[in-house]
């Protein structure tokens, strides 16, 4: 039981890790396509319409981590406030995932056929 709790953890602290990690404006990697003006502001307003809504989902992945680290050095264990914390987080980094994965789509159709030959070669990281 006790090495689950340390998984669990783990775990925990690998996807918070994870949600710091992810931005909320474009990926740097698209300053190497030669965005025209018309395109780069196309890409702001994708991105910035999205903003709240990440930010959101990323407070509330935070607020659900933080309660899994108070929850870890707790007087007593209640595991299934800590599943419920670390399910709320989880389900708030895949929100955030999805909504990159939108954000992205909207990005990629915008692109011209050049800049999405181009894009295929490009050492695409996910900040």
């Amino acid at each position: 039981m006790r090495l689950m709790r340390v998984a669990a953890a783990a775990l925990a602290l690998g996807i918070a890790a994870n949600a710091h990690s992810q931005g909320v404006g474009p990926p740097e990697w698209l300053r190497e396509l030669d965005l025209s003006e018309t395109q780069q502001e196309q890409v702001f307003q994708i991105f910035h319409r999205l903003t709240p809504v990440i930010r959101e989902r990323l407070l509330a992945a935070r607020h659900a981590h933080e309660e899994l680290e108070d929850l870890a050095i707790a007087v007593s264990l209640d595991s299934d406030r800590g599943r419920e914390a670390f399910e709320a987080e989880a389900r708030a980094l895949a929100d955030v995932a999805e909504i990159r994965m939108h954000a992205m789509r909207g990005v990629y159709e915008l692109l011209s056929a050049e800049q999405r030959a181009q894009a295929i070669h490009l050492p695409i990281r996910y900040e």
